[in-house]
Formats: structure tokens, C-alpha cells, sequence
């Protein structure tokens, strides 16, 4: 029996390539047979048909790539054909494309790393199973470089500036949806200026309800909705990048990734840019004395802050995790609240003593280690595949 999973190598930056290696050696040591296929391959699909003979236990996918193939002149879809279980891993928000997560199948399971995502995605695609979430599994399993060196903390983040989107909306969008969508970002920059964590998405539904604005209806105009949720998603994580770097103009920073023209224009000089790097050469950027200032999307910690940790290197996040995420408190000096100055102040702390704080992040990355294993990741699709199983044996 083999699992497979579909790489898709063409993503920026290339995390996909990286994170499959590193997932692959993993299932293996809980002893799976794994093959890695390229999506953009055009054999891929005959390549699993082939294995069948000898079992295909489940076919993994990251962002649900290849959960809406149809066979042609059918309504079919590919999964239900061939009766293999398809595991969609959602690292990403479900609005940003919805054919991604509509799949209605016996043999689909829509697993979200994050469970603001997975609440948005059973509101909006209505499933016999609805996703599921689950807390990203440490799978990033790589050689420690030798050496941790250099002052400075790294910031790597591709961004889009957010005057560019606006400018971008100016020129395509009707007047009444431009004025909608300026009045959503005015909104959105206020209080993520605010030191409690913010839901872009319940912002937004809140402003289509109170102004209704009609045109943004999930029901009547599904895809319009999406639209406007995703464009609000990446303008609130744009800003959210834009505003931890210039709240702390006094400290070195390197910052890898594209988007950052402007900003850099007017930057503070301890503040240097650099091209982004694919995630197969930028081992060495997490090996700074003050280490990655990460900001997540959304609640839960970004694969930056994993790769952080299985390096076993300084770290500060602004993800808001649970109070009782095994004894948060403790941790304080690795997470940073949203506005101007708490991250200025942890920086301090960082700079102060950054041996103090890369023994906190060890610490807390054991323990995270210890938790969310990948071990019991592969359990959990062990048992979500074998139900499709039963049910195939039900019917």
C-alpha cells in the first residue's frame, strides 16, 4: 500500500517542494510506503491508477489542488472514480480559491490548519462531512546549520503594498464597490492598530450586514463574497507586515521578500531589503542572534515560526494562541500583541539578552515538538481514511 502525495513545485518561493520531502521522510518513519508525484506532470493521474493494483492507502494534497478534477463528458468527480481517499490539507484561506474546497465526496476530507478557516469553509461549502482542523503537526525536519550569528532579527514576507491594491481597486471597481472596499480598509488599519487580535472575516460580514451592502450576499453572489474576502484578507495581512516593521525602526532588521519598494524608500537605515529566497536555500535566514519576527496570518503559528523551531532558533510570533496552550504565560517573550508597541518592547527584551531568549524558544519548541508530533498526525489520517473504508464496505 502506498501513500501519495501531489507536489505542486510552481508556488512562490516553492514551500510545497520542502515541506513534501520533509512529510515524506516523516510518514515513512511511522512506516509508510511514500511516493511524491508532480501535479503539473501530465502522467501524474496514470502513475496513481497504476498503483492501484498493489493499494493506494490515500492521496494527500496541500490547498486542495486536484480535488476538483472531473472526468470528462461526466459529472464524476476523479476522486470518486477511483476510490482512493483524497486528504486536502488547507494551510490557507478558503476564499482565496473556492473551487479548492467545494469537493462533495465520500472519499474527500477537508482538513484546515487553522479553525477560523475551517468554520468560514462548512458555512460557505456545504458538505455531508464538514472540515475539520487540527494544529500543524512539526514537520519540518532539517540539519542544523553549525553556527548562530549576525545582530539583527529577519522579517521573510512577500507582501503586495497596500496602496498598490488600492490603486488596483480604484481602476476596476465600480464606484460603489471602490467606496465599500476603501470603507472595509479604513476599518481593517484602525483596529489592527489595537493590542487584541482581529478577524478579518467577521470585520467584513459585520460591514456587509450594518451598511447592507447587497452585493457582497453569500448566498446570492457566493463568488463576489469570496472575492471580497480574500482581497480583505491579503490587504489585512499586507498591513499587518508593513506596520510590525515600522514599529521598530530603532532595531536591525533584514527583510527578505518582495513587495517592500516602497517601504524601503522611506525605511529606517537599520532597517536592510533583500529578494525573497525559495524555502529550499533560506535555511541560513533563521540563524540570526535575535532571530525571525514572524507575522502570521491568522490565528495559529505560521510555518515560519515551525521551521523556527525545528531549527531550534530564536523566534517571536504574533499568533494568538489559546491561554491555556500548555501554560502560555510562561512563554510571553515569543509572542507579541498587534499595535505600535508591544513588539518594540519585546525586541528590547530580545536584544538585551538573546541567549535568555533562544532558550525560551527551545524550550517552547520541545514542548510543541512533544505535543503535536507528526506521529499522531499520521494516526489521525490513519483513522479519517479508514472510515471511508468502512463506509465503501456499508455501501
Amino acid at each position: 500500500m502506498k501513500v501519495v502525495i501531489l507536489n505542486w513545485k510552481d508556488g512562490e518561493n516553492d514551500p510545497f517542494s520542502v515541506m513534501n520531502d520533509a512529510l515524506k521522510a516523516h510518514l515513512q518513519a511511522c512506516g509508510k510506503n511514500v511516493e511524491i508525484l508532480e501535479i503539473y506532470d501530465t502522467d501524474w493521474i496514470d502513475r496513481i491508477v497504476a498503483m492501484m493494483p498493489e493499494g493506494v492507502e490515500y492521496v494527500l494534497t496541500w490547498q486542495g489542488f486536484a480535488s476538483f478534477i472531473n472526468i470528462p463528458d461526466t459529472e464524476q468527480n476523479l476522486w470518486d472514480v477511483l476510490r482512493i481517499p483524497l486528504v486536502c490539507l488547507h494551510g490557507d484561506h478558503p476564499s482565496h480559491m473556492p473551487m479548492n474546497h467545494r469537493l462533495e465526496s465520500r472519499y474527500c476530507y477537508h482538513i484546515y490548519l487553522d479553525a477560523e478557516f475551517a468554520r468560514y469553509s462548512n458555512a460557505h461549502f456545504r458538505r455531508v462531512r464538514g472540515a475539520m482542523a487540527i494544529s500543524w503537526p512539526q514537520i519540518f525536519r532539517e540539519t542544523p546549520l553549525s553556527k548562530i550569528e549576525g545582530d539583527f532579527f529577519v522579517i521573510a514576507k512577500n507582501i503586495d503594498d497596500p496602496v498598490d491594491t488600492e490603486n488596483g481597486w480604484k481602476q476596476r471597481l465600480p464606484k460603489n464597490v471602490f467606496d465599500a472596499f476603501m470603507a472595509t480598509g479604513e476599518t481593517l488599519r484602525s483596529q489592527l492598530k489595537q493590542p487584541s487580535y482581529v478577524d478579518t472575516h467577521a470585520v467584513l460580514d459585520a460591514l456587509i450586514k450594518d451598511r447592507d451592502w447587497d452585493w457582497f450576499d453569500p448566498v446570492s453572489n457566493s463568488d463576489v463574497y469570496h472575492y471580497v474576502h480574500s482581497q480583505m484578507d491579503l490587504y489585512a495581512r499586507n498591513y499587518k507586515s508593513i506596520l510590525a516593521l515600522t514599529s521598530i525602526p530603532e532595531f536591525p532588521v533584514r527583510v527578505y521578500g518582495r513587495g517592500w519598494d516602497r517601504i524601503a524608500k522611506n525605511a529606517s537605515s537599520n532597517h536592510v531589503f533583500h529578494p525573497g529566497r525559495n524555502m529550499s536555500d533560506s535555511q541560513p535566514l533563521f540563524y540570526s542572534r535575535y532571530g525571525l519576527i514572524d507575522i502570521s496570518p491568522a490565528k495559529v503559528l505560521h510555518d515560519r515560526t515551525l521551521r523556527a523551531m525545528a531549527n531550534r532558533t530564536a523566534f517571536i510570533s504574533n499568533a494568538s494562541l489559546e491561554a491555556d496552550f500548555f501554560g502560555l504565560d510562561r512563554y510571553d517573550g515569543l509572542f507579541y500583541s498587534p499595535g505600535a508597541q508591544d513588539l518594540a518592547e519585546k525586541c528590547a527584551e530580545i536584544v538585551d539578552a538573546p541567549e535568555v531568549h533562544l532558550e525560551l524558544a527551545r524550550d517552547f519548541a520541545e514542548r510543541y515538538q512533544d505535543r503535536f508530533h507528526v506521529k499522531g498526525f499520521a494516526n489521525q489520517l490513519d483513522l479519517l481514511v479508514n472510515s471511508a473504508r468502512f463506509l465503501e464496505a456499508g455501501a
